[in-house]
């Protein structure tokens, strides 16, 4: 047995480097050193040698997985049911946008002058000057998130308290300012009144499913000019997830602060409940959807952790608009919402609707339309949509109900992509995800009108939740009071967001991620 050169294997390597370079993965230098050093290791019977090499293949495969930002095997596993709804037209798409043209000539480029130079350079030792190099840019990058950019000794002691405090945040751990974070949103509760002081009014949430500041960026669309006739425009509101199970949840648990993914999956305390809530001051809950709420049991996860155990309102007869990623029919928003207003919002007074739209999600078809990649559909569903909200709101406004008019998205629809995650993944919440844009319109005969109030600071579901309680202790649609007071000092919240085992925060300004418990590192930046 005696060391040898890695041959071959600097190719595995050197692609590695590239696409750590590229952004395209993650590296971890312990696990690829320790594989690079068996390898170098040869040994004299030809079996053992031949079984390090298939040991070696094995490593590399599973090596090169981890280091991916690619979802953990026990999230591929638990989804395995989901992804085989997929219909073969949107398998046929995804895989369209994980072939990366340039990387794989990139790749290709590596290997043809690894072979051609292979003869006379020795790749073993940049193979070991890469992997210092990685490791010495690792060591200082996890340094920079650990230590942070305040030294504490550089403060005078004559610091106010004021400083202290700000001294102390800036020298946390990412862990440490995580548990502070979730240990300050235990903390927070909305207290509803006894009953509603004034005009009653209906509460109206049509929560979208994939529509981020991002996406609306993509397409060319201002957020502004989108909600152009709404009193109040969240242009930084953090949804706190990527995925729609979970962000129902949180919004439907809006009453309290925001709470691991972990706990969404758990009883919550009554009060946390926004519609529970409602439900006491003798609001009639309504569940309306424009699809069966089948997928990944959307439907039940409403019902058994957000509270709203109403039987939805029937759509079966309503036209089909598109089809979705799993072929199953999506309804029109302007039937189903005006069908409801019509049926049955005037057997509830006051009503407390949830409203649940995924015109917008990945992977749909238009009904009656030659088949388009959903990506190149996306503007002409997102404007089919907000012609049909708008046709709402005028017929809410013919009906001359008072009405709290709440549009809250789910998350993006990540039209985009970025270094880590190709267009339409969503498995890790990152900023461009997980900013949506919210908006609320008051609509009543008696509504004071004022300019627009835009809030730019980062927001949630909280935030939300107070709002409703602030509304129902003023008497916003007798006339007497503007609608302005309203959003005085509501709630921020820092971006925080997590999905199963995927956890994204600000530190120092600048996202950083957590897979599967892990270290902390800075999300790539960039496309």
């Amino acid at each position: 047995m005696k060391l040898s050169g890695l041959g071959v294997w600097n190719l595995y390597f050197l692609v590695k480097f590239a696409l750590y370079y590229y952004g395209a993965i993650d590296f971890n230098v312990l696990a690829n050193a320790a594989l690079a050093a068996m390898l170098a290791i040869k040994f004299k019977a030809m079996a053992i040698e031949k079984v390090k090499h298939i040991v070696g293949a094995i490593f590399a495969v599973v090596l090169l997985y981890k280091d991916s930002w690619l979802p953990p095997i026990n999230r591929l596993t638990k989804q395995a049911g989901n992804v085989q709804d997929f219909s073969f037209g949107y398998f046929l798409e995804l895989l369209a946008r994980v072939i990366n043209v340039d990387m794989l000539l990139a790749l290709f480029v590596i290997s043809i002058c690894f072979w051609y130079t292979s003869q006379w350079v020795r790749f073993t030792t940049i193979t070991v000057i890469g992997l210092m190099v990685v490791g010495w840019q690792d060591d200082d990058s996890q340094s920079q998130v650990e230590n942070n950019v305040v030294n504490p000794s550089t403060i005078t002691k004559k610091q106010d308290d004021t400083q202290a405090q700000v001294v102390t945040q800036a020298t946390q751990s990412p862990d440490q300012k995580l548990a502070d974070f979730y240990q300050q949103q235990s903390l927070l509760t909305s207290h509803f009144p006894s009953q509603v002081n004034g005009e009653l009014f209906d509460i109206i949430i049509l929560n979208i499913c994939s529509m981020a500041v991002d996406d609306l960026d993509t397409i060319g669309v201002s957020v502004t000019e989108m909600y152009k006739d709404f009193d109040v425009v969240f242009s930084d509101f953090n949804s706190a997830t990527s995925y729609s199970g979970p962000a129902a949840i949180r919004l439907l648990r809006a009453s309290c602060g925001q709470t691991s993914q972990t706990a969404l999956f758990k009883d919550a305390p009554e009060q946390c409940y926004l519609f529970k809530n409602l439900e006491k001051l003798g609001y009639q809950n309504n569940v309306v959807m424009n699809h069966d709420g089948h997928f990944d049991g959307f439907k039940d996860l409403i019902s058994k952790y957000g509270g709203l155990d109403s039987t939805p309102f029937d759509i079966d007869s309503m036209p089909v608009a598109q089809y979705g990623f799993d072929d199953s029919p999506i309804y029109s928003d302007g039937a189903v919402l005006n069908s409801w207003l019509d049926q049955q919002a005037k057997n509830c007074k006051p009503c407390a609707m949830y409203y649940n739209t995924t015109s917008l999600h990945d992977g749909n078809q238009l009904a009656n339309r030659a088949r388009m990649n959903s990506q190149q559909s996306y503007p002409i569903r997102h404007e089919n949509l907000f012609n049909d909200i708008g046709k709402f709101i005028k017929n809410l406004e013919k009906r001359g109900r008072n009405v709290m008019l709440m549009v809250v998205p789910e998350h993006g629809a990540a039209l985009k992509g970025d270094k880590v995650q190709f267009a339409g993944l969503r498995e890790i919440p990152s900023p461009a995800i997980v900013s949506v844009p919210v908006a609320i319109k008051f609509i009543g005969p008696d509504v004071k009108s004022y300019s627009q109030v835009v809030i730019d600071e980062s927001t949630s579901y909280f935030a939300l939740s107070e709002l409703v309680s602030k509304t129902l202790q003023t008497n916003v649609f007798g006339g007497n009071n503007s609608v302005a007071s309203l959003f005085e000092n509501l709630p921020k919240a820092p971006k925080v967001a997590e999905n199963a085992d995927t956890i994204m925060m600000y530190v120092n300004q600048r996202p950083y991620i957590q897979l599967d418990g892990g270290d902390w590192s800075a999300y790539p930046q960039g496309k």
